[in-house]
Formats: C-alpha cells, sequence, structure tokens
C-alpha cells in the first residue's frame, strides 16, 4: 500500500490504468481498498477494484477488469501529511504481501513508498522496508541494489549517518556484499560473468593512501580477495570519474561504500525508471526508486513508470523460477 498521504494510491492507479498501453503484469493491491476508489475519484479516474477475500477462488484474469484488493483499511488520511495512525495498517499490509509469498500465493513483492516513521515491526523500529523485509524472512544480509538501463549500483552501506560510514565498512562486508551481487545478477539477469567495479571511499580513492587509509587498509584487500576467487572485480576505482558513459560500459555492477555515492548517479541518469531491489532474501522484491513525494501528494502529478518498471523487474526476475 504504501504510506497512504504519500503518491502511492495514485501511482498505483495510474499503472493499472496504462495496462493496455504498456507492459504491466498483473499484481493484487495489499491496502485500503476505500483509499483507491476514493483517490481514483479525487482524480476524476475511473477504476473498478475487486476485494479478494478467498485466494484459492482468485482469477489472475480479473486484473483486465479490476484492481484486485487485499482489504486493509486506514483510519484516515491527510494529502501530504504524515499521520502515525496509519502506520499498523502500512506495516499490516506489508506483513499480509509477506504471508502470501511464504504461503507461495504470490511470487514476489513490489513495494510502494513509505515514511520510514511508519516501519516498526514487533516492537523494533526499522530504518527501510530493506531491513524490515530481512526480520521478516530471517536474512542474515541483505543488500540494496540500484537498478537501471543506465547501470546497476549496490550501497555497501545505507541508512546510516556519514560520520558512521568509515567504521562500517568491512573486508568481510566489501565480499559479502559483492558475492552476493554477482550471484544474484547470474541467477536473476543470466549474467554468466559479471564485471564488477568497487569504489573507494575517499576522493581519488585515498590517492595512495594520502586521503584516508580505508582503501589500503579494507577496500583494496577485498579486492585482491575477491580476485583471487576469480571474481571479475576491479578496485578501489575514484567515484567521481567512474559514472562516466564510457566507464559504466565496462561493468555490469558498481559497488558503492554508500547510500548517495551510488543513488545520486543513478537517480540523476534514470530519474523514473531506476528500480530498488533487495538481495539476500531468497524471494524477488522491488520497489521504485523514490519516496512519498508529500510535496506534490495533492497535485496528482506524480509520474508511475518507476513502479511499473518495478512491476515488470520483478515478473523478469520471477520467470525462471516459477514452477
Amino acid at each position: 500500500m504504501g504510506d497512504p498521504a504519500g503518491i502511492s494510491a495514485e501511482i498505483t492507479i495510474k499503472s493499472w490504468l496504462s495496462r493496455k498501453t504498456k507492459s504491466v503484469p498483473p499484481f493484487i493491491f495489499f491496502g485500503s481498498n476505500n483509499l483507491l476508489l476514493r483517490r481514483a475519484n479525487e482524480m476524476g479516474l475511473n477504476i473498478e477494484t475487486k476485494i479478494i477475500k478467498n485466494f484459492h477462488n482468485f482469477d489472475a484474469d480479473c486484473f483486465s477488469k479490476f484492481i484486485p484488493v487485499v482489504d486493509i483499511p486506514i483510519i484516515d488520511e491527510k494529502l501530504g501529511i504524515y499521520e502515525k495512525k496509519n502506520d499498523s495498517a502500512i506495516v499490516d499490509s506489508i506483513s499480509s504481501a509477506t504471508d502470501f509469498l511464504k504461503n507461495k500465493k504470490i511470487n514476489a513483492i513490489v513495494t510502494n513508498p513509505v515514511n520510514k516513521n511508519s516501519l516498526k515491526y514487533n516492537k523494533i523500529h526499522y530504518s527501510g522496508q530493506t531491513e524490515l523485509l530481512a526480520n521478516i524472512f530471517n536474512s542474515k544480509q541483505q543488500v540494496m541494489l540500484l537498478n537501471s538501463e543506465a547501470m546497476r549500483v549496490i550501497p555497501l552501506t545505507r541508512h546510516i549517518p556519514i560520520s558512521a560510514i568509515p567504521s562500517s565498512i568491512s573486508k568481510k562486508l566489501i565480499i559479502d556484499t559483492t558475492r552476493i551481487g554477482i550471484e544474484s545478477l547470474i541467477k536473476f539477469f543470466n549474467i554468466n560473468k559479471p564485471k564488477v567495479a568497487i569504489t573507494g571511499l575517499n576522493p581519488h580513492a585515498g590517492d595512495n593512501g594520502l586521503i584516508g587509509n580505508e582503501e589500503t587498509q579494507i577496500i583494496k584487500p577485498a579486492v585482491e580477495y575477491l580476485r583471487k576467487k576469480s571474481y571479475l572485480v576491479q578496485g578501489p576505482l575514484s567515484a567521481d570519474s567512474l559514472f562516466h558513459e564510457s566507464s559504466l560500459k565496462k561493468y555490469d555492477l558498481i559497488v558503492c561504500m554508500y547510500h548517495d555515492q551510488a543513488l545520486i548517479p543513478i537517480k540523476a541518469r534514470s530519474l523514473y525508471s531506476a528500480v530498488n531491489v533487495t538481495l539476500g532474501l531468497d524471494i524477488v522484491r522491488t520497489s521504485p526508486d523514490h519516496g512519498t513525494a508529500y510535496d506534490i501528494a495533492n497535485k496528482y502529478i506524480a509520474d508511475e513508470t518507476s513502479l511499473i518498471e518495478a512491476l515488470n523487474l520483478a515478473e523478469k526476475m520471477i520467470k525462471p523460477h516459477v514452477k
């Protein structure tokens, strides 16, 4: 469902209405049925929904006429304003979808944007849906992949303060993250021998120790270990010149040291087409690469492209593995 006060309902409706003109695979909406109907009415759009009460009798072909909904009521919403009272419904929509996935009723999860303040589950507050899903699926290590036609990037560290990054990176974290990335490209993206670039942390990749020592003491040893294991890995490379067109053609994946080092270039190049993919969960989970967009939630001008891309990528990732 995402945050009812953001653009999630809007882009869900727009994606469904695009099903005949764009490639939109069938999906089920886990969230408030009334929210969808109310938002469509506010936008002057006509939609039909169908509440799923018994999944065993669910007909996937109904997607051509209805938005299938597992109804999770909300209390109320004010567009553009975070409401704590809807936190439980937001989390319920995520956990309900994971229950369906665990029971093999659905094949993948595509999550709409939420406010991170909402993500409290089993008395634990999570910094993102990636971390919440890792807990639900008992994942020891989850990896965030941002995918677009222009590039694929993984931030080694995610939602932590800049000041905490140097102490958070380690040789083991780099090795494990890169391995998960490579194995996922082979499994889900049919890339037999992925070529991977690993950035430095400091400007100019440390300039041989002149600007910090993380590159020489942590990143380079990790790269050398991976290369000895026959992985096609290069680094540490300076991030300031790595995202040029000529450089991007050389690599299937770039592992970056922190959130913005990875997300700024891919969002600059692929603003509405990048997709967030969670690796390391043993399931397929994707999401749009943007947030709740409270600032435009009452203007009804949100672009649904990233959600459609997330739906399509999820379908491509599960196709070779659906029995």
